[in-house]
């Protein structure tokens, strides 16, 4: 067997799964890694915690308030 049949078998299988699958090739090429700024990121987790930092103040708050109208009511 020559190296010449063999070649060629590659090439044509390397065509048919380009053709049967493009758009999956065409994905992979997509994924290049891509560069990430660390200070949009540092700004994003400091924003939730801000964000989560308030929700637990307000309902800290509501249960206090609730708690004195429940008082106010009773008395």
């Amino acid at each position: 067997m020559s190296t010449e049949t063999l070649n060629k078998t590659s090439i044509n299988r390397t065509s048919m799964i380009a053709e049967v699958y493009p758009e999956k090739i065409s994905l992979k090429q997509d994924m290049s890694p891509k560069k990430v700024n660390i200070d949009i990121l540092k700004k994003r987790v400091f924003e939730e915690k801000k964000r989560e930092r308030f929700q637990n103040r307000v309902l800290i708050g509501m249960f206090f308030f609730s708690i004195a109208i429940l008082g106010y009511i009773i008395v």
